[in-house]
């Protein structure tokens, strides 16, 4: 069987011509979750010869608190100012992207407008942005989606030469803080992948309020009752 078909079998994939707010919020309680101007979800994802489960995520606004680690990263980033705002890519965005893009090692878009946008020239989601600035320096951005009582974070990005601030974690607590005062009932940060490490940092962020979605019982539960152990990747010739 080819990747190709494997895919298939564990992905569905919708296109959008619209989404009404109401709309994102039934479809990210089911699961799912942007990718360009379409929605996807899925139960699997492959990397190299390994088919991994994936554990869909969200985080419970109401019980989610400035802990010990937002509280340290805001003292590192206390000399930076964020803004957010309705997202608009610029030139300066890209040139960010571009900057980060060649210090990861995985798969990258070629621009920040193909990776939220794909070839499309308009946006259905009522996206917003999270910038970050040293003096004038854009140094991090943040994307995310906002639904009527949900919200989800797609992407964060920053300056390479600012790694050791902790930018990427200090940009999705603010994305929640920010959608926690404006009465938001909870935030996706889209699935991690028991037994693939990347995607563990997700789980460290508002872990009393952290859920996952068991794709069989079609419910929401504590994180604290997911046993990793039952995931195993399946290794495909």
């Amino acid at each position: 069987m080819s990747y190709a078909n494997l895919f298939s079998m564990y992905t569905e994939l919708k296109s959008l011509l619209n989404i009404e707010v109401e709309e994102l919020d039934n479809f990210l309680q089911e699961g799912w979750f942007r990718m360009q101007q379409s929605i996807f979800t899925t139960d699997k994802e492959l990397f190299g010869n390994l088919l991994y489960d994936t554990i869909w995520l969200r985080v419970r606004l109401s019980d989610f608190q400035q802990d010990k680690k937002y509280i340290v990263l805001n003292k590192k980033n206390s000399q930076f100012k964020t803004e957010i705002k309705k997202a608009v890519i610029t030139s300066k965005h890209e040139a960010l992207f571009s900057r980060y893009k060649e210090s990861k090692s995985f798969e990258k878009s070629p621009s920040l407008q193909w990776l939220l946008l794909g070839d499309k020239s308009y946006n259905v989601y009522n996206t917003y942005m999270l910038d970050v600035y040293d003096r004038n320096q854009m140094i991090g951005t943040g994307f995310f989606d906002l639904g009527k009582n949900s919200a989800a974070g797609i992407c964060s990005i920053y300056d390479p030469d600012y790694k050791t601030y902790g930018l990427g974690k200090y940009m999705i607590y603010e994305k929640m803080l920010y959608c926690k005062s404006n009465k938001f009932r909870y935030f996706y940060p889209g699935y991690f992948v028991p037994g693939y490490p990347p995607f563990d940092y997700k789980l460290g962020i508002g872990k009393p309020a952290l859920e996952y979605f068991d794709s069989y019982k079609r419910e929401w539960l504590s994180i604290s009752a997911l046993s990793l152990s039952d995931y195993i990747p399946a290794f495909i010739c």
